[in-house]
């Protein structure tokens, strides 16, 4: 009991003592201004937060973020896993390897703390303390590695994700959910962002059981949707309202599926469809800040914040599918979120952990991640920036 005092006592002084924590709050406590600074400055400032990130976290690692309670956290592998394709991007637009370089000692770090069974490792703390395999990490770390196998035509970036994926091909249930080494031990829809890599690594292998296991998994998570695009098991923990950020995990899985199998293509781009119609509606009765953070089953939200990831990540799903379908909708709502993300970025903080960064929530106490800034917010947010600069010109 006395260590827990200790600690909520050292977080909340931390939180309220530091004058660059005040600056945000302040912010967040009147109406927002639209960013006056081109799509670009906040590109560069984003990836600076996210080079930052990692200096700090030493090993070639990403820090999971600035948490305005504890500062710098420790290095996440989940999330590392999946910024390295935004910095293979990143190096490619710019022609500078120094950011293949950054990818690169992240996907070696990645190999150097994969588990003997294969699996990604779960939690963000210090790597040494009880490492536990977890499916979803082990998804998203196999986005980077097949990532810089393409990129690279290294094999031990391959061998990694090949190893990878056979762990989550043993734990897989026979009707192609995963129940096991779950977050909270049940099935989530958004692990349709581990099926999605299983297929990259069937089209660098050409191993049909990754195919196969991944099919099982999309006819599962299409069986969990009603007929209102509603999914089960969306949510983080069971009872709760799903923020935006698993939503669009769930969906973007799907779309990215449907690249790859072509006779599930028509009734996956109906779902995401139809619950893209719920948000956009959402979003046009929204305030300026973006979507509710949560919504209920009914596409009802839940919550008066907005999930700053989230947004980012759905504006990443709708300039796709306006890539695809040419409803201007899609564009239309994507700028909005992005323009939303823009005007809570400060480009001109003093302090490192701030400035360039992506908070949870807009206000910053809201509901997901209050106070924080974690390093996939940026991640989705500068993906989002270069998929529009690629889109929309």
């Amino acid at each position: 009991m006395f260590k827990k005092t200790a600690i909520a006592l050292y977080e909340w002084s931390r939180l309220l003592l530091l004058p660059a924590h005040w600056g945000v709050v302040r912010r967040d406590l009147f109406p927002l201004q639209s960013s006056q600074h081109p799509d670009t400055d906040h590109l560069q400032a984003t990836i600076d937060w996210l080079c930052r990130a990692q200096d700090v976290a030493d090993h070639g690692g990403v820090s999971a973020g600035y948490f305005c309670k504890r500062g710098w956290m420790h290095p996440y592998p989940e999330t590392t896993g999946y910024i390295i394709p935004t910095f293979l991007c990143y190096a490619a637009r710019q022609q500078d390897d120094l950011y293949l370089q950054r990818a690169r000692r992240m996907g070696d770090w990645e190999i150097d703390i994969q588990l003997p069974t294969g699996a990604v490792r779960g939690g963000r703390g210090r790597i040494g303390d009880r490492p536990y395999p977890i499916v979803f990490n082990t998804g998203q770390v196999l986005l980077g590695w097949t990532a810089l196998y393409r990129t690279s035509r290294e094999e031990r970036f391959l061998g990694a994700a090949v190893r990878a994926s056979d762990w989550l091909l043993q734990v897989q249930d026979d009707d192609g959910k995963w129940s096991s080494h779950t977050y909270m031990d049940v099935p989530h829809a958004y692990h349709t962002r581990v099926a999605w890599p299983l297929l990259e690594v069937h089209a660098l292998t050409g191993e049909g059981k990754y195919r196969t296991a991944a099919r099982r998994h999309v006819e599962w998570a299409l069986n969990q949707a009603n007929p209102d695009g509603w999914f089960a098991h969306i949510e983080l923990a069971p009872g709760e309202d799903p923020p935006t950020h698993t939503i669009a995990y769930t969906l973007r899985g799907l779309l990215e599926i449907s690249a790859h199998l072509e006779e599930l293509r028509q009734p996956i781009l109906e779902i995401v469809l139809r619950a893209s119609d719920h948000l956009l509606q959402a979003l046009s009765d929204a305030s300026p800040t973006g979507l509710p953070a949560t919504f209920d089953a009914t596409w009802r939200p839940t919550a008066s914040g907005s999930c700053l990831t989230g947004n980012a990540q759905l504006a990443i799903l709708w300039l796709e599918l306006y890539r695809q379908q040419r409803d201007p909708r899609f564009a239309n709502a994507a700028v909005s979120l992005l323009e939303g993300i823009k005007a809570t970025q400060s480009l001109d903080a003093r302090h490192p952990g701030i400035r360039g960064g992506i908070a949870g929530s807009t206000p910053i106490w809201g509901p997901y991640i209050p106070f924080a800034y974690p390093n996939w917010a940026a991640k989705f947010f500068a993906d989002a920036l270069m998929k529009k600069e690629a889109i929309l010109p």
